[in-house]
């Protein structure tokens, strides 16, 4: 059940975003899109220190992986970190992209950058982000650094965000061209079915600080009052 706990955040916040689509591509409207990305995310690598050792490699369906040695470092897709940690088999080491200071500079970043270009970032920061966000142990108990980091992380997509909905009232009014460089899988899936509908929905719960039960049914990121959420920008007239 490697995507299932991935699954957990994500699908509920993609639970609604087709029917808000103003276009299908290729049949798919953004909510199956938004699914061909998450399996995508599933694949990126991520370090763990594993708490086990093997003499050689674990065999799975993808290929192999290992040999591993407690205490060291390795190298795994995210499915496979995720299922470890959920079976307490490892630690995940948070990616350096992800870390307060980054977070920070690239928020600094996008907005030096202006409203016609995009800084880069992960392909899928959106996903590993929220997989990792929802993983208490992944910042070792620190509830200060986690909400450091979902509100960099909400100042990021905001910032992005707006740049999508400017690029595509620029788009649909002139017909012309508009940059896509660094935009993430997700961003780029909102902008070709011209809805915003799944980064409001990311936005929202990085706003209310909630995210899903963990494995152990801890609630996490209950800070701010609920029922504060962003105007759905997908409702908006562009």
């Amino acid at each position: 059940s490697s995507g299932c706990h991935f699954g957990a955040w994500v699908l509920p916040a993609m639970s609604s975003v087709g029917r808000s689509a103003v276009l299908d591509i290729n049949t798919k409207n953004t909510n199956r899109l938004l699914g061909d990305d998450r399996f995508e995310a599933l694949g990126e690598d991520i370090f763990i220190v594993p708490k086990f050792s093997t003499e050689q490699a674990i065999d799975c369906i993808k290929g192999k992986f290992g040999p591993f040695r407690s205490g060291s470092a390795a190298k795994v897709p995210l499915w496979a970190a995720l299922e470890m940690e959920r079976l307490q088999q490892c630690s995940i080491e948070l990616p350096k992209w992800l870390e307060e200071d980054e977070l920070k500079k690239l928020c600094e970043e996008e907005k030096s950058a202006g409203l016609g270009r995009f800084c880069k970032v992960e392909r899928h920061y959106i996903e590993i982000a929220f997989a990792l966000l929802s993983l208490p142990r992944v910042f070792g108990g620190d509830e200060k650094q986690r909400s450091r980091i979902v509100l960099y992380m909400r100042e990021l997509i905001e910032l992005r965000r707006d740049k999508i909905i400017a690029g595509i009232k620029d788009f649909d009014a002139s017909a012309g061209e508009i940059r896509v460089t660094h935009m993430s899988a997700a961003e780029i899936t909102c902008f070709r079915t011209r809805s915003l509908h799944v980064l409001d929905t990311f936005v929202s719960l990085l706003q209310n600080r909630r995210l899903e039960k963990d494995a152990e049914g801890v609630e996490e990121f209950d800070e701010e009052e609920p029922g504060t959420q962003n105007e759905d920008s997908s409702s908006r007239i562009l």
